[in-house]
């Protein structure tokens, strides 16, 4: 026997009401008190189903409507009549037998329905019961208020886990603000003694015995050591803290490839390396000139000091249809698969795989710099003593 009309204005409120709030708590607020207004209902609960270990169903209340337990007939009803837990098995024997009718004492009935992948609903109505035509109709508005339920439910997760990580966010920034301020306070506080010990070179050697003048020159050597790493540790840090980039502009490829010969030429030509150009040298980019410059010097730099006698690096730039690419090969000492990474972080590289005289925070910088420019800037290589490629892509 179908619905009659008052019946159908009913339901059709009731499933309106349905997913018009995706604020959880607004939207159970609203459809439970639908059904309790329109289907005269004296109390309601909503129990979410979570997975406890080996499957275990566990129902725990979600929305209770009187909201207090103590007066919430529903909530008492299922206490009385449902287990908190159920084995895997058990549930499912549990959700076959819905809806369940509980004569739960005079005049009064307890109804419970499932809500398909959440959990259950117990509503209770006093005097007559549901029609059977009733009940049957409650399973499409069921399906429904569960499909809203679990759309809220991941929002409010979702939510919350933004909110998780931008708070560890920030204490990410909290911290990498305190290490970088640490280690400027460091690097500020290391100028004084070396200042004291720059003094040295006031000191005339000639008058000093040869014991003293050894000596001299020992604290001379590791004061131009320490200044440097001083120098470059400083500079590293403040580029990653202070918002690069640098001022864009425009840079012709021709005078750019003259400048990197002119520069490096000479470094390679005494090592006993070739340096060659290859590629498109032709046109003009508009980018952080500085910055560019710093990253292409770096890579050069790097190439001809990790090049063998006789070696071969080579600078070639390929213009892109937005952008371009400059690529720098050597035949050098190769990298480590699992150092290619490493490379670009400062402190991660040991001694004896550094430049003579380096302290490895070359690289680290020049990926600062094109991170800062959305540029993209990537080593890779075929192992040790096959040489290294470094593309950076504009």
């Amino acid at each position: 026997m179908p619905l009659g009309t008052e019946a159908l204005q009913i339901f059709y409120e009731i499933s309106m009401s349905i997913g018009s709030d995706l604020d959880t708590r607004s939207m159970l607020k609203t459809c439970l008190g639908k059904y309790l207004r329109k289907l005269n209902l004296s109390a309601g609960c909503l129990l979410q189903k979570s997975s406890g270990s080996e499957g275990a169903a566990i129902l725990e209340p979600l929305y209770l409507l009187p909201k207090l337990e103590g007066v919430n007939r529903a909530k008492q009803i299922c206490d009385q009549h449902l287990a908190p837990r159920y084995s895997k098995r058990d549930f499912i024997a549990l959700e076959k037998s819905l809806p369940l009718c509980i004569n739960a004492g005079e005049n009064e009935f307890a109804y419970i329905f499932s809500l398909p992948d959440l959990g259950l609903l117990a509503l209770v109505k006093n005097g007559t019961p549901f029609t059977e035509q009733t009940v049957r109709s409650l399973a499409p508005l069921n399906a429904k208020l569960s499909n809203a339920l679990r759309a809220c439910l991941q929002k409010d997760e979702l939510e919350r886990s933004e909110k998780s990580l931008e708070k560890a966010n920030r204490r990410l920034k909290e911290w990498d603000t305190d290490k970088l301020a640490f280690i400027q306070y460091i690097s500020h506080e290391l100028n004084t003694p070396l200042n004291w010990i720059g003094s040295l070179h006031m000191v005339e050697l000639d008058v000093l015995s040869e014991d003293n003048r050894r000596c001299v020159e020992f604290a001379s050597k590791g004061f131009r050591r320490i200044s440097k790493l001083t120098k470059l540790a400083s500079d590293y840090f403040e580029k990653a803290r202070v918002n690069w980039p640098g001022e864009r502009r425009e840079i012709y490829l021709e005078d750019l490839k003259r400048a990197l010969a002119d520069l490096y030429r000479p470094l390679a030509e005494s090592k006993g390396v070739r340096l060659d150009f290859s590629g498109t040298w032709e046109g003009s980019i508009f980018v952080d000139e500085k910055g560019l410059k710093g990253v292409l010097t770096t890579l050069c730099s790097n190439a001809i000091g990790f090049s063998d006698f006789q070696g071969c690096v080579t600078v070639s730039a390929f213009p892109k249809e937005q952008g371009i690419e400059f690529v720098i090969e050597d035949e050098g000492v190769g990298i480590e698969p699992e150092l290619l990474e490493s490379i670009f972080k400062p402190c991660q590289i040991p001694e004896h795989k550094r430049t003579p005289g380096g302290y490895g925070f070359s690289l680290p910088r020049a990926r600062i710099v094109s991170q800062s420019n959305n540029w993209s800037l990537r080593a890779t290589s075929e192992g040790p003593g096959k040489g290294a490629t470094f593309k950076l892509r504009i």
